[in-house]
């Protein structure tokens, strides 16, 4: 048997957005790279049974679309009965790009180009906006009110003291709303009522509103949140005067809406497997999260179709090309 270089990784099982193994590996493991073999050595997690170390070895010839992404390596193995992705992580960068260098360099039409959109849309977007301000305020605005909330006296504790405590912070409540307070339609999207709130949005606001404020710019992307939060509010007020409503929900639906305006546009210069991706990606966000307002009665979807809607629209006004210049293509 020929020696080869043996490195120390981490398997993890997978998900929607992250490639696992074929092999049920999970947790620490190591990985052989011999002139014609690679051995994966890990340990196989199983329903009611002990865990059991197992070890498979991948012919180089079967190997393709290697890439490395941080301590990420991922790559495809062709030539099974099907074709299967294996991922995992190393402890540092020098040692995931020592791997990658000792991969096969074979890739797929396919893969070569969605590598070149991908690389093609992260130039587009470093060139125009490399920074994202707006988001870090945002994030940062939104949890400052929920903390001055949290030391703030709510009276005896209960659930009607706590909803005066929201109305005295600037909730949506419908009849101050429709006679005379219309702020509240702004005040509203920067007050959460729980912790598991809050934290809920900001995650979702956090993953979604980094590319979006690259996408349209800092300024536009301010304009599209505060347009869409509006909308949302007055989706929810008008559908029920009697709301008493929180949250940043609307205009993160609205920043999605804005996103999917965003690709409509002919000239976007966002390359078509970046648009397939996001498309799907997005879509499978919606349906859950609709469908899951549809089962919670306490989640205000019509300030979420109404973010949306008021988003989408927006995106179509504020939606800028990515093209670089003198680089259209």
């Amino acid at each position: 048997m020929t020696a080869g270089e043996t490195f120390e990784v981490r398997f993890r099982a997978g998900g929607r957005r992250r490639a696992g193994n074929p092999y049920q590996f999970n947790g620490k493991g190591s990985v052989t790279i011999e002139p014609d073999f690679l051995v994966l050595r890990g340990t196989r997690y199983r329903n009611l049974r002990a865990a059991e170390p197992e070890e498979h070895r991948l012919k180089m010839v079967d190997i393709v679309n290697v890439r490395s992404d941080g301590k990420e390596v991922e790559f495809e193995v062709v030539g099974v009965e099907r074709d299967q992705t294996v991922a995992f992580d190393v402890p540092d960068e020098v040692n995931a790009w020592r791997i990658f260098e000792l991969l096969p360099v074979r890739q797929t039409e396919e893969f070569r180009i969605a590598q070149s959109d991908r690389e093609t849309f992260h130039d587009r977007i470093d060139h125009w906006t490399p920074r994202t301000p707006v988001i870090w305020a945002l994030l940062a605005m939104n949890i400052l009110v929920f903390v001055l909330m949290s030391l703030s006296s709510s009276g005896d504790g209960s659930a009607a003291a706590e909803s005066m405590k929201l109305v005295r912070w600037g909730s949506n409540a419908g009849p101050l709303t429709l006679h005379g307070q219309p702020w509240r339609l702004v005040t509203s999207m920067f007050v959460h009522g729980g912790l598991l709130h809050i934290l809920f949005n900001m995650f979702a606001l956090w993953q979604v509103g980094r590319l979006v404020e690259r996408m349209f710019g800092s300024a536009r992307f301010l304009a599209l949140y505060m347009i869409a939060g509006v909308c949302g509010s007055l989706a929810s007020v008008l559908w029920n005067p009697h709301v008493n409503s929180v949250g940043a929900s609307g205009a993160i639906f609205g920043i999605i809406g804005g996103l999917l305006a965003f690709m409509q546009r002919p000239d976007s210069g966002v390359p078509a497997t970046i648009v397939r991706d996001l498309r799907g990606s997005l879509g499978g966000f919606l349906m859950f999260n609709i469908a899951a307002g549809l089962v919670y009665p306490h989640t205000d979807n019509a300030a979420h179709i109404g973010g949306l809607a008021g988003g989408y629209l927006a995106g179509l006004l504020l939606a800028r090309s990515l093209y670089v210049p003198d680089q259209r293509r």
